[in-house]
Order: C-alpha cells, then structure tokens, then sequence
C-alpha cells in the first residue's frame, strides 16, 4: 500500500498520537501503533468499521457526541476490532477500564472519554466524568 492509500485508521491514529503528545510529556512510539492495527487485522484501507473510525475521529476532532451513538457489529467475527480497543492504551498514553458490558476510554490531554458500550452496541464520547450523566445537557 503506497503512502497516498494510507488506510484512514493509520491516519487518524496518527493525528491522535500527535494530539495526545503535544505537550511534550508523552512520546508515542509510531512503530507499536502501527504493529498493533496490523495485529488486529485493520492495516487494509476499509478494515476498520465505520463506527470506530467516527468514535476515534470525534475524540480527535474533541467533539462530544452528547448522546449514545449505536453501531452495528460486523456479520462476521469482530474479534480483531474490539482486541484492538480493548489493547489501545498498550500503544497510546489513555487510560482503559472494562466494565464489563462497557469500556471506557479516557484521553486525558484531550479531557475527553469514550464509552463503547457492548451490550446496548453503542459509544458516547463525552467530557471527562459526563458519560454517565443525563444527556439533556445538549437540548438546553
């Protein structure tokens, strides 16, 4: 895959590392997050699902969705995508908590969380410590 067919995933995730290293205080180590989308089968331009990719690009662009977002899982075996989550604060300087039927990501640069919800096939991007709260904050 030449550099002008960069898969979208490897791309944002660039932007990301540039976004969360910024201050100086975190390196993000390029080579291990490029290891770790092939690991998990996402280096091909169209392998990662569309709900990942706009999750990772409202945390990049700090926009909260204010609401729960759903997403449908592949036909298939999503395996490889939610290893991928689920392993990201490996390659990236954010904070992971599995909850059981949710995951939350925390980016602390950012003052941004992200909430994948496994049960309900949802995620919420929200301000540090407002994933749970009411989500009439928007409507006001």
């Amino acid at each position: 895959m030449g550099s002008s067919e960069r898969n979208d995933l490897s791309h944002l995730l660039d932007e990301l590392a540039t976004a969360l290293s910024a201050d100086g205080s975190q390196t993000i180590n390029k080579q291990a997050l490029a290891e770790h989308i092939a690991e998990n089968e996402l280096e091909e331009a169209g392998a990662a699902p569309f709900w990942l990719i706009d999750l990772l690009t409202a945390v990049n662009d700090r926009k909260v969705t204010g609401h729960w977002v759903d997403f449908k899982r592949g036909a298939g075996d999503d395996t490889h995508v939610f290893d991928f989550i689920r392993h990201l604060h490996d390659v990236l300087p954010i904070e992971y908590v599995n909850n059981e039927e949710s995951w939350l990501l925390t980016f602390p640069q950012l003052q941004l969380e992200a909430c994948i919800s496994l049960e309900g096939s949802c995620y919420k991007v929200s301000g540090i410590g407002d994933t749970w709260e009411l989500e009439d904050a928007l409507s006001e």
